[in-house]
């Protein structure tokens, strides 16, 4: 669990890598919004490429890093499964997360958004100091 808040509070905007419908790889910024015991959440929208390839594989990769320069940095890898869970938990991510009201200002512009939870990976860190 200590490893799931790090990413959340301290890292919190990683670089995800999923494969497309030929099996090419496919990056992209995410923010990893929240966590509990098991698993990370973050949101996307409905329609869009990358909520079309975790539907589709239902794995991803990311890594994440936290540092000023290659000699003070950590960085976390993690390889997991992911699976959709709605709009259950959307507003307890924009709670934790405000600066999502000013990009989904109004309950109509939040419809399109969903929660992905990350459960059942592996993972590794590395550490430079």
């Amino acid at each position: 669990m200590q490893a799931l808040k790090y990413i959340t509070e301290q890292i919190h905007t990683v670089v995800v890598a999923t494969t497309d419908r030929n099996g090419e790889p496919v990056t992209c910024a995410i923010d990893i919004m929240d966590y509990d015991t098991e698993s990370l959440y973050f949101l996307t929208a409905k329609g869009k490429n990358f909520y079309n390839r975790l539907k589709e594989r239902g794995r991803l990769a990311f890594t994440g890093m936290k540092g000023e320069s290659t000699l003070d940095c950590i960085a976390v890898s993690v390889r997991a499964e992911v699976r959709e869970t709605g709009t259950d938990l959307l507003e307890r991510l924009f709670e934790k997360n405000p600066y999502m009201y000013e990009i989904y200002p109004s309950k109509e512009s939040r419809k399109a958004l969903t929660v992905f939870q990350i459960y059942r990976g592996t993972g590794e860190s590395m550490s430079s100091t």
